[in-house]
């Protein structure tokens, strides 16, 4: 293939990144993009770097920018700057970049849930489809990155159907309430709050009502939707201040609420709590963090972030194995199918161009 067919087809794409496979709480809660920025965010980094095509992958464990470029290697120079400036000139050693069928094969193990936390995540592939489809809007995506996001979508659908990788854990709302279930067991007496009333707390919300934790409040900003929420599983929907205050009393706190700085602190967590006299166990599966680090010093007071939760899921994932083998032949040989369709693409481009 000659050098100007590379810079047409899959040539042309690169990606470059951090996950929580290598960065840490810090690097990722800095660097974080909240989803009504991510549009903004894509439109300037993309007239940075002077891309034509533009994908930003923002979740709470990864960061990753997808760009089809005629000159790729300038691309990710520039990115890398991007994402030092980001999250902190620590995160260099985190920092992944992919080019080519590389990027291409790294897009769907991401998006097959292959590359998360929780072999099989279920939240992620959507988060691939919301990406893609913010950059559509935004004009940054065309034949490159249209083919690829369209057919990592499909892949990721595709293989979740044909294996096992999704039995068990598969979503961080489903590892939050296997900690809950490895804490009280089968049930808990006491109550439990929810904040928040998107895809975590939703599948958090579901999991504990199934393993038989009955006193469930889910409280949110919104109180519509915290009703809305509490009415599928039998609980009670309230505002936020109001799920704040039921932390006096509650055994169980699970937060996933979309915010800039933590909505519960120290100080107001002991006032709270004054004269308790049980522990009480706070889940933050928010990025940024919802709960202050400092309130894991008060007494009886036990605080579990998104890294903790992955000894948790350690187990879960373990007996994934085979399915697991299984699932990344199936995503591999669907990215080196769609690599061809490019290169096909771009081959009829040249012709075309030389007629």
């Amino acid at each position: 293939m000659n050098e100007r067919m590379t810079t047409l087809g899959t040539g042309r794409l690169v990606g470059i990144g951090f996950s929580h496979l290598l960065a840490p709480l810090s690097c990722r809660e800095r660097a974080m993009v909240a989803e009504a920025e991510v549009a903004r965010t894509l439109k300037g980094l993309a007239a940075e770097l002077g891309a034509r095509e533009a994908v930003l992958l923002a979740t709470c464990s990864r960061l990753e920018l997808y760009a089809a470029a005629d000159d790729p290697a300038e691309i990710l120079s520039r990115a890398r700057s991007w994402f030092l400036a980001r999250a902190g000139a620590e995160v260099g050693p985190s920092l992944s970049s992919w080019r080519g069928e590389e990027a291409l094969a790294h897009l769907f193990k991401v998006a097959s849930g292959l590359d998360s936390w929780i072999i099989g995540e279920s939240e992620i592939l959507g988060q691939v489809k919301r990406a893609y489809e913010t950059a559509r809007a935004a004009g940054l995506t065309a034949a490159t990155l249209n083919r690829a996001f369209q057919s990592a979508a499909a892949a990721g659908k595709s293989v979740r159907a044909e294996t096992g990788i999704q039995q068990g854990v598969h979503s961080i709302g489903g590892a939050a309430a296997l900690l809950a279930r490895s804490i009280f067991g089968e049930s808990s007496g006491g109550a439990t709050v929810i904040f928040g009333a998107g895809e975590a707390a939703r599948a958090a919300a579901r999991h504990l009502a199934a393993k038989n934790f009955s006193k469930i409040y889910v409280a949110n900003r919104t109180v519509e939707k915290a009703r809305a929420l509490a009415s599928e599983i039998g609980g009670l929907g309230v505002g936020l201040d109001e799920g704040l205050r039921l932390l006096g009393t509650a055994e169980i706190g699970v937060f996933s609420v979309s915010c800039e700085r933590p909505v519960l602190e120290a100080a107001a967590l002991e006032r709270l709590t004054a004269g308790r006299r049980r522990p009480l166990f706070l889940l933050d599966l928010g990025l940024p963090r919802n709960v202050a680090a400092d309130c894991a010093g008060l007494s009886d007071t036990y605080l579990y972030n998104l890294d903790d939760l992955k000894g948790v899921v350690a187990r879960s994932v373990a007996g994934k194995a085979v399915e697991r083998s299984r699932a990344q032949a199936l995503a591999a040989q669907a990215a080196r199918d769609c690599a061809a369709e490019l290169d096909k693409a771009a081959a009829r481009r040249l012709a075309a161009a030389a007629a």
